[in-house]
């Protein structure tokens, strides 16, 4: 039963319209005052309050403000009773929060009509607020399984290495998880992999690759995937196989094309130390390229960009890579990264870019003592901004200058 609060004064008047509004079903509770009101509305809370504009002590606008400034009695149809007709007084009135008014002397059927509308507003924002928390309860789950999909892709990144080659690494999942992923792992005594991915959209349906493909070359990726007419995989034919940058672009570019993936496809890049001859194979799948920061004589900076031909895994079945060497200098760093980190919108809409970061970049120190949290820090200062609207993810390879076996 539809539950109607009158708040009214005159005493005569409150029976009139409580017999009439009682005769087509609904339950009429009555208050001679303001705050007799206020204090019934948030007791029985009603779904209709009709209440006279004119009354001694606190009038029907100020009960108005009150009851629209209490979240717990807001969603309540609030009718005013007046016999004021001017286009001020009811300015006024919906300033103060009403839903309707209603001009005396009252006629019955001009009541009962606005009564049912109110009815059916009432009902509609009800099931409309039921729709807001269960879509925030949906929301709330979602958040919760991609906080704890962020923290499983967090769990399976790899470890920081000391030793010959210090690797460090970070990962800041945004609130939309995304695909990016990273790992690092000696093959052996000689061999080094390096590589960094991001799968493209947001949500589990791009971090659902990025996952197979870190588990995949995790695996050290079987022979038979690079040599179909083998049966069984050796290690090292499979160490073999991860050495080969460009071969590694182009299986996984047969074993993910997007139309069997969802319609997702991935950049990349890819990267083998040869520790040895102090050489770095590379490959890259239309990924940003890594940086080689090297200290010259003169004690400053310089960034080379390492840049290969390639197109983005999964786009292309006929897709071909080819692979790159450089060299690798004594305390030389090198960054791998996804675009995460330099594609930030700006405060007055513009986006800080790929030629930004470069330039911070090569603006810091050689300071072996300074984590990645310090170049987050700069970026954050330099945009502006306090996180990062998409994934951001890094690693930082730091090859010592006296190469030596210990910590491989």
């Amino acid at each position: 039963m539809t539950r109607l609060l009158l708040i009214d004064d005159d005493r005569v008047l409150q029976r009139i319209l409580q017999t009439r509004l009682s005769q087509q079903g609904l339950e009429v509770l009555l208050a001679a005052s303001g705050d007799e009101g206020l204090a019934m509305a948030r007791h029985h809370q009603p779904q209709i309050i009709l209440c006279d504009w004119c009354m001694p002590g606190m009038d029907g606008l100020e009960v108005c403000r009150r009851l629209k400034s209490d979240a717990d009695l807001a969603a309540i149809f609030f009718i005013l009773l007046t016999s004021k007709g001017e286009v001020g007084d009811r300015v006024s009135g919906l300033d103060a929060g009403a839903d309707d008014f209603l001009i005396k002397p009252v006629d019955p059927a001009e009541l009962m009509a606005r009564v049912r509308a109110a009815m059916r507003l009432f009902d509609s924002n009800q099931q409309l607020r039921a729709l807001s928390l269960d879509l925030a309860k949906q929301k709330a789950r979602l958040e919760e399984e991609l906080s704890k999909a962020a923290d499983y892709v967090r769990s399976i990144l790899p470890a920081p290495l000391t030793g010959e080659v210090e690797i460090a690494s970070l990962f800041l999942p945004s609130s939309q998880l995304g695909g990016d992923c990273f790992d690092f792992y000696w093959l052996d005594d000689d061999h080094l992999v390096m590589y960094i991915l991001d799968v493209s959209g947001h949500g589990l349906a791009s971090a659902l690759p990025s996952i197979s493909v870190h588990n995949l070359l995790r695996t050290k990726a079987p022979s038979r995937l690079s040599h179909p007419g083998a049966d069984s995989p050796h290690r090292r034919q499979s160490d073999t196989f991860l050495e080969q940058p460009a071969v590694v672009m182009r299986v996984l570019n047969q074993l993910f094309q997007m139309d069997s993936q969802n319609g997702q496809y991935f950049t990349m890049w890819y990267g083998v130390f040869d520790r040895p001859n102090r050489r770095l194979n590379y490959a890259s799948a239309g990924h940003p390229p890594a940086l080689l920061r090297s200290l010259s004589r003169h004690g400053e900076g310089a960034i080379q960009e390492l840049k290969a031909p390639g197109m983005p895994i999964g786009l292309f079945p006929e897709a071909s890579y080819q692979s790159r060497e450089c060299g690798i200098g004594a305390d030389d760093e090198l960054y791998l990264l996804t675009d995460g980190l330099f594609e930030i919108p700006l405060n007055d809409n513009r986006m800080w870019d790929y030629h930004q970061f470069l330039s911070l970049l090569n603006d810091q120190p050689f300071d072996p003592t300074a984590d990645l949290n310090r170049l987050v820090t700069a970026i954050r200062m330099a945009t502006g901004q306090k996180s990062f609207p998409d994934d951001a993810s890094m690693i930082r390879l730091r090859f010592r200058a006296s190469p030596s076996a210990s910590g491989v």
